[in-house]
């Protein structure tokens, strides 16, 4: 009974301790609302400011990334010309220089460097005019030609590469490290990437004469001219014969490409039959 009446007594204490109680408050409800809505707006401003920072260093980063996605763009972008056979097709290159090409015939350089390297990867036969300047390279898969401003003549066929200088000088390069400086009216021939042979006092037109829709042949073997007659014409020629045999000819690109075979066959001993519209066979003569 006593332990109730203490636990009264300390309950009525405490009523009357709270109820009797008035918490002081160094500042005013109108100073305390005040004060933490100016925390929160200053807060607010703090972050808005980093948010733009943030912004602009992420705007930075991109225009950084576009301008090398768009230097790599024009690093590598290439340019390419193609001569389809039956055609002949000149390319102009970024300085001026052209490149006249035969049929079958490609070109490919990187126009947005070429003030760094004038380069060009070349298949094919073409004559190359070129406008004086930092060296001028002509890569094929046979033989590397440089020059600084010169006119010369290539061919890159069949394990085959041929340059004659026409005017300036000339600098070839075979694969195996050969190289050769040519002078006007100079060639050179490489086979399967080794210099076979040199030749000095060349005629030009001989060469060059391609260009003007006109081949001429000196000791050259059959399937060599049978191989130009195919690209010139747009044409398939097949034969169970081996087709070694020198010859020497000449002939002006027509219209009948019949009369031309019969102009190279007949003095072999050959003969040819059409099989389809642009395919031929040739047989020899019994």
């Amino acid at each position: 009974m006593e332990q109730i009446n203490n636990i009264e007594q300390i309950s009525s204490e405490t009523i009357r301790l709270f109820s009797g109680a008035k918490v002081e408050w160094s500042k005013s409800k109108e100073l305390i609302w005040e004060h933490n809505f100016d925390e929160l707006f200053q807060e607010t401003k703090v972050k808005k400011v980093n948010f733009k920072q943030h912004i602009l260093k992420l705007s930075i980063a991109a225009s950084f990334l576009l301008l090398i996605g768009i230097g790599s763009f024009g690093w590598f972008y290439t340019e390419s010309f193609y001569s389809p056979a039956g055609t002949h097709l000149t390319a102009s290159l970024p300085d001026g220089s052209t490149v006249e090409m035969n049929a079958e015939s490609s070109i490919k350089f990187h126009p947005y460097r070429w003030a760094v390297a004038r380069n060009v990867e070349f298949e094919g036969e073409g004559f190359f005019e070129v406008q004086k300047g930092k060296k001028f390279t002509v890569e094929s898969q046979l033989g590397e030609t440089s020059v600084l401003g010169t006119s010369f003549n290539v061919y890159s066929r069949d394990e085959t590469y041929r340059v004659l200088c026409l005017t300036g000088k000339v600098g070839v390069e075979a694969s195996s490290k050969e190289s050769v400086i040519l002078n006007p009216n100079q060639e050179v021939i490489i086979k399967s990437g080794k210099v076979f042979k040199r030749n000095d006092n060349v005629i030009p037109e001989n060469t060059t004469s391609w260009r003007f829709n006109q081949f001429l042949y000196t000791a050259a073997p059959f399937k060599e001219v049978i191989k130009e007659i195919e690209r010139q014409y747009g044409i398939s020629i097949s034969s169970n014969e081996n087709l070694n045999d020198l010859i020497s000819c000449n002939f002006q690109k027509g219209p009948d490409v019949e009369e031309i075979l019969s102009v190279v066959c007949k003095p072999l001993g050959y003969n040819f039959t059409k099989a389809s519209e642009k395919q031929y066979l040739i047989t020899r003569n019994k």
